[in-house]
């Protein structure tokens, strides 16, 4: 896990409304399929049953690939139901997109869920 990583992981064990978070292998554990194949590196699962589907991503790495994971994170999320979720994760960087969320802003919103 790379430092972005760690730290989404180490805040999602800390809030007492996470069940659980799970470390999801990129190229052997789920993927969400399409045009480009995404590997969310986390999953989680809330108390209230929302199961979370979280690709952290360092700022440095905003580009076309991470905006196509980004639409298909988003169409899965749409498609799957009300108790699913997908975030694309970034330290700092806003893209302005549904489905990417600044750290500060993610971590909001799961404490909401």
């Amino acid at each position: 896990m790379n430092g972005l990583e760690q730290t989404v992981a180490w805040e999602l064990a800390n809030l007492p409304n996470i069940r659980w978070w799970h470390r999801n292998i990129a190229n052997t554990g789920f993927c969400i399929n399409g045009y480009v194949n995404a590997y969310p590196d986390i999953i989680a699962l809330t108390m209230s049953g929302k199961i979370l589907m979280i690709e952290p991503k360092g700022d440095h790495l905003e580009n076309t690939e991470s905006r196509q994971k980004v639409e298909i994170g988003t169409a899965w999320q749409n498609m799957a139901g009300q108790n699913y979720r997908y975030y694309m994760v970034f330290k700092e960087k806003d893209l302005n997109v549904k489905g990417a969320v600044r750290f500060d802003r993610f971590m909001e919103i799961v404490r909401g869920l």
